[in-house]
């Protein structure tokens, strides 16, 4: 589906419609688990963030809008001037946050007599909304809102559903950190996580028996997005980033352990318990812990953290878990099946 939009036309004998008074897609998921889980943020789903957009940026309680749009420029085409009408009136009614990249797809004619069907794409950081306004054809007069023929909302149908934001692959760094599978795998999975984020326990344990069940159709990377350079879920990232200067066998031993009921309660520990705890389970395992205290000495546990997360800004990560598939990036615990139609493909 589309981004939700208000109604503003009817066809002939019709009555209104009330507004749908719904939850925004523009807003950033910001479900902070106060307490231990204070790292993790949880992501709405899909429908109910497309939905919230004109609640939260004020468009709730208005049946209909009608944008009066004056084009200063002399000798504009018209091309231009009605994508120039379209994109800057949305823009401005419905306050997208700074930095959002809305771009024309396609202008047509629209159902209503003299007005065009100009479809835009609006840049949100994980995915891609495609939209439908009307614009007249002299780029004066700009209605945002749903247009309904014969019971039917033809503005979604047009617009079409969201689409993952596209990643490329070769700008994730992926052989610097710590993946399992193979690397002509049919589908690649690169994951921003933590370990104090109760949703990242959830996806990992999907994905383990995903990646038991296809060894040689799935490789996984993990990459460490703690959200702060600082506190004990840094910490813990910090730690299982030093494990992997042991090995990489070495640090799957301890992202294990970190999303397991023990390793989530190692937060309680300050930075000394924690290193202690850890160093028992690798010697447990007989591996050599030098070069994980030395990795905890020198910063380079710390540097593979800090560049990770310096990748996920880069790539408006704003939500843990957050996997790039095969280029589409996902946010939030996905279903068990959600592999499936890459594999098919």
């Amino acid at each position: 589906m589309g981004l939700p939009q208000r109604s503003f036309l009817h066809p002939r004998g019709a009555s209104p419609t009330r507004w749908n008074t719904s939850p925004n897609p523009f807003r950033p998921c910001r479900d902070r688990r106060r307490l231990q889980f204070n790292r993790c943020r949880r992501r709405t789903t899909r429908s109910s963030e497309e939905e919230n957009m004109f609640k939260r940026y004020g468009m709730g309680g208005v049946w209909f809008l009608l944008v009066v749009f004056v084009l200063s420029g002399i000798g504009i085409s018209e091309e231009d001037r009605i994508a120039k009408a379209a994109i800057e009136t949305f823009r401005k009614q419905v306050r997208l946050p700074a930095g959002t990249e809305v771009k024309l797809l396609e202008k047509k004619e629209s159902p209503v007599a003299d007005f065009y069907a100009v479809k835009l794409l609006i840049g949100l950081p994980d995915k891609e909304v495609p939209t439908v306004v009307y614009v007249d054809k002299e780029g004066e007069k700009v209605f945002i809102g749903n247009l309904f023929i014969h019971g039917e909302n033809v503005t979604t149908r047009e617009a079409g559903p969201p689409r993952p934001k596209k990643i490329d692959m070769a700008f994730l760094e992926m052989e610097r950190s710590p993946f399992l599978g193979p690397k002509a795998a049919k589908v690649t999975i690169v994951e921003f996580s933590n370990f104090q984020c109760p949703y990242c326990m959830d996806s990992w344990n999907k994905l383990k028996t995903l990646l038991g069940q296809r060894p040689k159709e799935i490789r996984y990377v993990f990459k460490h997005f703690p959200f702060q350079p600082s506190g004990k879920t840094f910490e813990l990232s910090e730690m299982a980033a030093a494990a992997q200067e042991v090995s990489q066998e070495a640090f799957w031993l301890v992202h294990d352990f970190l999303f397991t009921s023990e390793g989530q309660n190692l937060g309680r520990l300050d930075r000394k318990g924690i290193q202690t705890r850890l160093e028992q389970l690798l010697k447990g395992k007989g591996y050599d812990v030098k070069p994980f205290q030395l990795a905890l000495e020198n910063g380079k546990g710390k540097q593979r953290v800090l560049d990770d997360m310096a990748l996920g800004s880069k790539l408006r990560i704003s939500g843990t878990p957050t996997k790039i598939v095969n280029g589409d990036m996902i946010v939030g615990s996905s279903p068990e099946d959600f592999i499936d139609k890459y594999l098919e493909r």
